[in-house]
């Protein structure tokens, strides 16, 4: 064998082994194909029934919702409708006495609710608490100006001077009196009761009698101690009373003898010191105090005033647009100009769109539509289309009409003209194969061709 054979064959060898190999990699390189193509192919399908499954959901989730919004609403219109007929079954005097009983009612209730509403905007309002300070601070400049009155009316009485064992045991009771005088100070004429610890808790202390304060001997001791006894059970009775901004007689009738009986204790507080040991009260400070608060309060009415006809104007004006948004305006009112988007749609969840389908499905059981609330819009709609029938021009027709008939006997005289060719396709019909396939098309296509003609004969005549 020689070197060109040995070389042929090796080549040839060589050949089939490669193409051996480039066959097995197509092989793989096809599957890997395959598998990459079928897996994408899945994954697309399963997106798309995925996909077709959610949206037929939702449009089933829709339809539901649908037909349960308008079950809802044949159902309110049934119950508006029942009402109606049961209120038009009604007298009318029963209806008529029925309607002031509701409309009284339901002043009523609109009076107790904006009192509530008013006494408590006036009891957190700022003005009221600057009001109740400024009476407190009256009342107290009024108390210390009357407490300074009688005082100085106290000491311009000459009191005759006792016997020394009287001045002694006044002095004594002064003295026992003192501490007890200098932690309650004047707080007791502003209706604070003397207080005093016992075993942890608070307990009143009687207040000094002026007898015992002005001097008494040994002999109305058991009077002093009946009239002690007395306060006891008259302040355990008025404790209540003390921490009230109210002053009634009774507590008023307490005051007094409490005012008395300290200023008796200063009086011989004052006698057993000796003169000047204690300032007086000038009542000249006093009353140009108590005048500067009363001009205060005089020059703030005018602001007061005009604050409260503002608020009341308010009120009145509110009260008004309520009024009229309450009313309902009859369409036959609305001016002519008024289009559709004059009147924005209510939010969806709104209390205007909730009040406008109330009185929307009011007026349709007013109306006794019941579920057909289109047929006024579909006899709207018909009225319009026959008024616009009559306001056609007849002439105009009849001339449309007269052309139409024209084409058409032009048309039937084409059709009349053409030659007869239904015996060729019958000598057509004897050919074979790709002719006898096209000749039957050809006496299809004119079989459809004269039974369209005659129909249109049959139209026109």
């Amino acid at each position: 064998m020689d070197y060109d054979a040995l070389q042929r064959r090796r080549d040839a060898a060589a050949r089939r082994i490669q193409a051996a190999w480039r066959a097995y990699k197509g092989r793989k390189a096809f599957l890997r194909l395959r598998d990459a193509a079928g897996r994408i192919q899945a994954a697309a399908k399963g997106w798309y029934v995925r996909k077709q499954v959610q949206e037929q959901r939702g449009r089933q989730e829709l339809d539901q919702r649908f037909n349960a919004v308008m079950e809802r609403h044949r159902e309110k219109i049934r119950v508006l409708e029942l009402e109606k007929r049961a209120l038009q079954a009604l007298p009318g005097a029963e209806m008529a006495e029925r309607e002031a009983v509701r409309v009284a009612a339901a002043v009523r209730v609109q009076a107790a609710w904006r009192g509530c509403l008013a006494r408590r905007r006036m009891a957190q309002s700022p003005e009221r608490a600057r009001r109740e300070q400024a009476a407190r601070r009256i009342q107290s400049a009024f108390k210390q100006a009357l407490l300074a009155r009688r005082s100085t009316a106290a000491l311009s009485i000459a009191i005759p001077n006792s016997s020394s064992s009287v001045t002694a045991i006044a002095a004594a009771a002064a003295l026992q009196q003192q501490q007890l005088l200098r932690a309650s100070g004047a707080s007791v004429l502003l209706g604070s009761p003397q207080t005093s610890v016992v075993g942890g808790g608070r307990s009143r202390s009687p207040s000094p009698s002026p007898n015992h304060l002005r001097g008494s001997s040994y002999a109305d001791m058991p009077q002093q101690k009946q009239q002690q006894g007395r306060e006891q059970d008259t302040g355990a009775g008025v404790l209540a009373a003390r921490n009230s901004s109210v002053i009634g007689p009774r507590r008023y009738k307490e005051l007094k003898a409490q005012v008395e009986g300290k200023l008796s204790a200063y009086v011989a507080l004052a006698r057993h010191r000796g003169p000047g040991s204690r300032p007086r009260t000038d009542p000249r400070v006093t009353d140009a105090r108590l005048a500067a608060l009363l001009s205060a309060h005089a020059a703030s009415s005018a602001g007061r005033t005009t604050e409260i006809l503002e608020r009341q104007r308010n009120l009145v004006a509110v009260d008004c647009l309520c009024v009229q948004l309450e009313q309902v305006r009859p369409l036959s009112e609305l001016p002519p100009g008024a289009a559709p988007s004059d009147f924005p749609r209510p939010a969806r969840g709104s209390e205007r769109a909730e009040r406008a389908a109330a009185a929307h499905a009011l007026a349709l059981a007013e109306a006794r539509a019941g579920g057909r609330w289109w047929d006024h819009l579909k006899g709207l709609n018909t009225q319009a289309v026959q008024d616009a029938l009559q306001a056609e021009d007849e002439e105009q027709w009849d001339a449309l009409d007269a052309r139409w008939r024209r084409s058409w006997k032009q048309l039937e005289e084409q059709e009349n003209q053409r030659p007869d060719v239904v015996e060729e396709l019958r000598a057509m019909r004897a050919g074979g194969g790709a002719a006898a396939v096209a000749a039957a098309r050809r006496e299809a296509a004119m079989q459809a061709k004269q039974d369209e003609y005659f129909t249109r004969s049959a139209a026109a005549a």
